[in-house]
């Protein structure tokens, strides 16, 4: 079996000596016939004999990728799938004359590499209609950097109507509507009216080119979380090469599994402006600003902070709580910090949760889908995210705070380790905050729990519910899974025996959000040990959501190092008399209370029906009411929710969960897909109370 990393080097080595490719590879998106040349009109000949994109071919053909060794143009020339991204000559001329240069011959070679690079997405051909509602790119270009968009709509001045729409990358060249869409054998070309930029500067560099975020700047330079953005990038110490791709059986079928290219860190900021942080807040300067904070978390008083500055980068200080609480150490983009694969959007808002800069601290981030809950805050807008926003199904509703799309003035918000958002308000993890916020069922998709699934583009970000065309035979088009040696993610830790798998995003899976976490061992012994996300000091069900197969096994779970429960069959054998399990929507009942009664007979054995607003596709599209007698978790007896236990949860303590094998044998694997953490006050209410949903 050969990898990726070698398959460009047999490619190169066969182009220069003129020669037919026969590469035999396992990998799902670098297919055998993707390499050989033939007839059609390539992306290489189309750039070559267009003469409006003469120089930018100019460009391609001095761009020799570095790492692989491979000149770009040369790539181009064979089958695959790209998107080609083309500024004109009138593009080109204009970037050089910016630069200073009299030629592309005057451009450096590495900067061409970057610069062709920039402008092409390798492994998708991208439509514009494959843009509507995105605001990013679905996948990184092949500088490993996304693209992000913004939609222009052209209207016809008299009538008003909509003329057509079209898309501005990265804010620095717009798709040429006339000219978009225009097929080669080998993907499609994508006209820009100018060069696109891409930053290579950090993130708190590139938000100090805004001038209306310069006391958020300034606070974030005082606590010491601008030095920490600076200093990580990428992990050099990671190298691929020491590993192989793999097939791992699991869930009843062979899944080929990459190992991460990279091991980069990404950060975002949700960065207040200063005109909303005078009006709203009175915040001026960098001593309201502390005061503000102190307000919240208390502390020493400023004239302190005045005699040692250091006090300021102390994370219990309670201005870097602020700003690190504002704060992720994740690339987010827009529409990829939630997902509305497998979520039945008119019911609820898709939402995550994740651990902020603030040590031990999570935060809500949640995308506002469901009509009626549009209105009730100042500034919603439908689709667009909140921070920190209330729970309208329990009657406790906080408007949260907006994170605007773009900001004001037509600044880059992608950089090099990261991305920023303006916003309508700061965030903080005070009382009030953990009282209202955190009085709800918090689901967790697992990949949430690891920011280097984000930093490194291993989850494809996929936002809508729509399937692949199952007709089309490329195996670039789906989603490649992943696994992970020990050591790649932080803060998680596999025994030498174990495999830590992930599987991507498809909404035909019996999975949350479309993919799943597994973990299994040839020799039948996995042990793995990961943190557990933060929450307010309290009294906490932890249900794990996961799909029963005859392929799991038997495992035990852990908190802090101590067994909790006794160990736990994910199997399916038995499993009605077992769990009290029926259909949910679908199972008739005389009345309303035999069927409270049902459930909570299952609640009562430590299950619960999966989620009603969560749903499976099947083949062809279709909510899948055929194989699974049900479209929705709810009424899908592999899909239920199982509580592990039932703790008291420290919240200056960092909790540790442990899953260690009782029963693999055979390579049976055991299913980690979400985890909720579900305070007393929302499972435990008896009599009057506002009970628990099924969503």
């Amino acid at each position: 079996m050969k990898t990726l990393r070698n398959i460009y080097t047999g490619l190169v080595i066969a182009l220069m000596g003129g020669v037919g490719l026969s590469v035999t590879s396992c990998t799902d998106n670098t297919a055998e016939e993707n390499y050989y040349t033939f007839t059609g009109e390539m992306m290489s000949d189309y750039l070559q004999t267009h003469e409006d994109f003469s120089e930018f071919a100019a460009i391609v053909k001095r761009a020799t990728n570095s790492t692989r060794g491979v000149n770009i143009m040369d790539l181009l020339s064979v089958r695959g799938q790209y998107t080609c991204f083309a500024p004109t000559n009138e593009a080109v001329a204009a970037y050089l004359q910016k630069m200073g240069y009299s030629s592309v011959n005057d451009i450096p070679a590495d900067i061409c590499d970057t610069l062709a690079r920039t402008h092409l997405v390798n492994g998708k051909a991208y439509n514009m209609v494959d843009f509507a509602g995105s605001s990013a790119l679905p996948t990184v270009n092949m500088n490993d950097r996304y693209l992000t968009l913004r939609p222009d709509t052209v209207v016809d001045e008299e009538t008003r109507d909509t003329l057509y729409v079209t898309y501005q990358l990265n804010r620095s060249g717009e798709i040429i509507y006339k000219l978009a869409n225009d097929s080669v054998e080998n993907g499609i070309i994508q006209p820009v009216n100018g060069m696109l930029s891409a930053s290579n500067q950090t993130l708190p560099d590139l938000m100090l080119e805004n001038t209306n975020i310069s006391l958020f700047n300034e606070a974030m330079q005082a606590t010491g979380i601008t030095e920490i953005m600076r200093n990580k990038i990428k992990d050099s110490s990671w190298n691929p090469d020491k590993y192989e791709d793999k097939i791992v059986y699991s869930g009843g079928q062979d899944d080929y599994c990459h190992i991460p290219e990279n091991k980069k860190y990404g950060f975002t900021a949700f960065a207040c402006p200063d005109k909303v942080l005078a009006e709203k807040y009175g915040i001026t300067d960098l001593e309201s600003f502390y005061n503000y904070a102190r307000g919240i978390y208390g502390g020493d008083d400023w004239a302190a902070v005045q005699a040692d500055p250091s006090k300021l980068k102390e994370w219990r200080n309670p201005l870097r709580r602020l700003i690190g609480y504002n704060c992720l150490d994740r690339l987010g983009i827009y529409d990829r910090l939630t997902t509305i694969c497998t979520i039945a959007t008119e019911m609820v808002n898709p939402t995550e949760w994740y651990s902020t800069m603030d040590s031990l601290t999570t935060i809500k981030c949640e995308r506002l889908t469901v009509a009626k809950f549009v209105g009730y805050g100042d500034n919603d807008v439908r689709n667009d995210l909140y921070l920190n926003r209330g729970d309208m199904n329990r009657n406790d509703f906080t408007p949260g705070v907006h994170v605007d799309r773009d900001v004001e003035g037509g600044y880059e918000q992608v950089a090099l380790n990261g991305a920023y958002y303006t916003t309508d308000g700061l965030v903080d993890y005070g009382q009030e905050t953990k009282d209202k916020i955190f009085n709800t069922r918090m689901r967790m998709d697992l990949y949430t729990f690891f920011p280097e699934m984000e930093n490194n583009s291993i989850r494809d970000g996929r936002t809508t519910n729509r399937i692949e065309d199952s007709k089309n035979p490329d195996p670039s088009v789906t989603s490649p899974n992943y696994w992970f040696p020990n050591g790649y993610l932080d803060n998680v830790s596999i025994n030498e025996d174990g495999t830590f798998l992930f599987q991507s995003q498809h909404n035909t899976y019996w999975s949350y959000e479309g993919d799943e976490f597994n973990c299994f061992s040839e020799v039948n012994n996995y042990d793995i040990t990961f943190n557990l996300p933060s929450v307010p000091e309290g009294t906490y069900q932890i249900r794990l959501g996961f799909a029963n197969m005859p392929t799991r096994g038997i495992c035990q779970f852990y908190l802090d190092g101590e067994p909790k429960n006794i160990p736990f069959d994910m199997r399916d054998t038995n499993f009605k008399s077992r769990t009290g399990y029926f259909e949910l929507t679908n199972q008739k009942f005389d009345s309303e209370d035999e069927k409270e009664a049902a459930k909570k007979n299952m609640h009562n054995l430590g299950w619960y029906h999966g989620p009603r607003s969560v749903f499976v596709m099947n083949g062809q599209g279709h909510l899948d009411g055929t194989n699974n007698r049900g479209a929705y978790f709810c009424n899908i007896e592999r899909t239920c929710r199982f509580v592990l236990c039932t703790v008291n949860l420290d919240e200056e303590i960092q909790h540790r969960i442990r899953i260690k094998s009782v029963w693999a044998v055979g390579k049976t694997v055991v299913m980690i897909d979400y985890i909720e953490l579900v305070p007393k006050s929302v499972y435990g209410v008896e009599g009057e109370g506002k009970a628990e949903d099924d969503l």
